[in-house]
């Protein structure tokens, strides 16, 4: 038979004192501190990285708009509008049937901007509220070297394309290329 004595039976059932709950307590909160300071530090680098992703993604399309453009053309114009500039070029498209067309690609130097629009007749030098509803294809654009960014090598054949896109806080992120417009002499319309 188990005989056991009052005080071996209350110190078996005591369970944990006050000052092992607060021990436990104070532990169990700098674990989870430093839980969620890593979790805090890994969001703010995934949205850097989302950021930076985006802003090179949105510059390399804009640079692949412009050597699609010219690649396909017949020649091309550019010409600066104050601080900014206008580059023109008629176009061809069409895999079966060849059909020219008119391609424009506008640099605002004040807004770091760089806009698009096609058409198929001469598109003029817009003003602020034109510009507004022709497509942007990327902000935050600053020249690399000087104060522009699409530089004509050969006149009306070879153009180089070079300007750094700003992602916020990070570096800039330097975006460079080169087009020579192939597609050989052109039709209607005349677009400069």
């Amino acid at each position: 038979m188990d005989v056991r004595t009052r005080s071996e039976t209350s110190s078996a059932e005591q369970g944990f004192t006050l000052i092992e709950l607060l021990v436990y307590s104070l532990l169990l909160m700098v674990v989870l501190a430093i839980v969620g300071s890593v979790l805090i530090s890994s969001m703010r680098v995934e949205r850097t990285v989302r950021r930076v992703t985006q802003t090179s993604s949105a510059g390399q399309l804009a640079v692949a708009s412009v050597e699609t453009g010219i690649r396909n053309s017949s020649g091309f114009f550019l010409t600066a509008v104050g601080a900014d500039q206008l580059l023109l070029a008629r176009t061809a498209r069409g895999t079966a049937a060849v059909v020219w067309g008119c391609e424009a690609w506008y640099y605002s130097a004040s807004a770091g901007t760089i806009h698009y629009k096609h058409s198929t007749a001469i598109i003029p030098t817009p003003n602020a509220s034109q510009l507004n509803q022709w497509l942007l294809l990327v902000d935050g654009v600053t020249p690399n070297s000087g104060s522009t960014i699409f530089l004509e090598v050969v006149s009306g054949k070879n153009l180089d394309i070079v300007f750094n896109v700003s992602a916020d806080d990070n570096p800039n992120i330097a975006i460079a290329s080169s087009a020579v417009s192939r597609a050989g002499p052109g039709g209607a319309p005349l677009c400069y």
